[in-house]
């Protein structure tokens, strides 16, 4: 589904994206690991459009989107659930994610974004039952569900989810793996990138480490939560 070869992307004179390739087959969850400022968000920025890359391909479904403006990008089913949430504080629950169907947002689309409206519900209970509250008010795990839930409104078919588990308890970052887990076995593709390594490879099917904007291991998932270097450096020995 998505082919990424020889990307470069910097800010300013600093590189920060070293000619990375990896590759997202349909139906899968690929993870991307790595440390902070290793360049993980940058990536997901620049197949969404959000960053201006130096060089190199990004093919999804065989169309190079390297360049393409941000709402193009999500038209085509890429959508991104970005790194520290992101809401419209000021603005309810449902409106925010209502935003996420904008693009097709026009009258003879109105029952279909009411039933991805129903679905995001049945997915996170808590967000029906706090529908007119104010976003802002919202606990962290109640913001990152609202976020999933505003980007599953834009039809996406490949997801790109940046760090997740951030700043989030325990209890709530099981729930919101678990709903990755829902949504890869219902047909959504996903890039996942995290600082939790280890929830990371346990869902993922395929996995790339990233280091100071270099890919400098990946394989499967389940080999490298055994692999000794990924052990000592990202799962605590």
């Amino acid at each position: 589904m998505l082919r990424i070869h020889g990307l470069n992307a910097s800010y300013g004179s600093i590189r920060v994206l070293k000619d990375i390739s990896i590759q997202v087959p349909v139906g899968k969850v690929v993870s991307i690991i790595g440390a902070n400022g290793a360049g993980k968000s940058t990536l997901l920025k620049s197949i969404s459009g959000i960053m201006k890359i130096n060089g190199g391909s990004i093919l999804y479904k065989e169309r190079n989107i390297a360049g393409m403006p941000a709402n193009r990008i999500v038209g085509l089913g890429i959508s991104q659930v970005p790194e520290g949430r992101q809401i419209f504080a000021h603005l309810t629950v449902r409106d925010n994610i209502n935003l996420g169907a904008y693009h097709y947002s026009k009258r003879s689309n109105r029952l279909e974004i009411k039933e991805r409206m129903k679905r995001v519900y049945q997915m996170f209970p808590i967000l029906e039952k706090r529908s007119k509250q104010i976003a802002g008010t919202l606990s962290g795990g109640e913001q990152q569900m609202l976020v999933i839930g505003r980007a599953l409104m834009g039809r996406p078919e490949l997801l790109l989810l940046d760090e997740p588990s951030m700043g989030i308890a325990p209890l709530v970052v099981r729930e919101i793996f678990n709903v990755i887990k829902q949504l890869n076995q219902s047909g959504v593709t996903v890039l996942l990138v995290e600082q939790n390594a280890r929830a990371a490879l346990k869902v993922a099917h395929h996995s790339y480490v990233l280091e100071r904007g270099e890919i400098v291991l990946e394989g499967l998932a389940a080999e490298l939560l055994d692999n000794p270097k990924v052990k000592e450096h990202y799962l605590g020995g």
